[in-house]
């Protein structure tokens, strides 16, 4: 059933849109990962799907907003999926732990830092969840820059005509670990490090509350 749910969202976002992955190369293979990606609309999800390399893996991990758990049909996907529900507004401990034990068995986690998708595209100020999970795990932290699929876009162009959505790979980089002092000044650094490296890939428009950064204006000089 998997694989056909998987071949169906595939069959469907090749009818809808034109996806391009740009640096695909950059996901290891030898390490647990953290996908990490700006949350521009509702078919983000599904462009994840679509990627091979992600859904062969044997440890993915993907995390679903628990708002969702009231649709019928998103409770049956993740439990095919085997994707995890998280409460993003409580200590979520269990689902916490849970995801720390596979990616300790080489895991690979896709995750939206700002815990929501933006509504109009531009980048949230992101939650420490990513980087967390990463320093505990040792897991490489690879970007994700996605442009094209904004719920407006999807309204106003579905059915008319093909969405152009581009997917960037990042270059990995690692987390340190973890200090015994000053914790949430360190992954609070360490948050604004990485949507700064997903802001460096996106259009100005895109970059939303990160658009002033220095460390994201570092990243665009050094690119130059």
């Amino acid at each position: 059933m998997k694989r056909i749910l998987i071949w169906f969202v595939n069959i469907f976002m090749k009818l809808i849109s034109k996806i391009e992955f740009k640096n695909l190369d950059n996901i290891p293979d030898d390490r647990p990962l953290v996908l990490a990606a700006n949350h521009i609309g509702f078919f983000d999800a599904f462009v994840m799907v679509t990627i091979k390399k992600v859904m062969n893996d044997k440890n993915l991990v993907v995390i679903v907003a628990e708002k969702y758990k009231n649709s019928k049909f998103f409770n049956w996907a993740v439990e095919i999926l085997g994707f995890m529900f998280v409460d993003r507004y409580n200590s979520d401990v269990k689902t916490l732990k849970a995801v720390i034990r596979k990616m300790n068995n080489d895991g690979l986690l896709c995750i939206a830092p700002e815990g929501t998708r933006s509504p109009d595209g531009q980048m949230l100020k992101a939650q420490n969840g990513a980087v967390y999970i990463a320093a505990k795990t040792r897991a490489i932290i690879v970007p994700l820059a996605a442009t094209g699929c904004m719920d407006s876009q999807i309204k106003e162009n579905l059915w008319k005509k093909r969405l152009n959505i581009t997917i960037e790979f990042g270059e990995p980089y690692e987390v340190p670990e973890i200090p015994r002092k000053n914790r949430e000044e360190f992954l609070n650094g360490q948050t604004d490090e990485l949507m700064c490296r997903i802001g460096s890939m996106l259009p100005p428009s895109y970059r939303g509350y990160y658009a002033d950064y220095p460390r994201l204006k570092e990243l665009l000089k050094e690119k130059e």
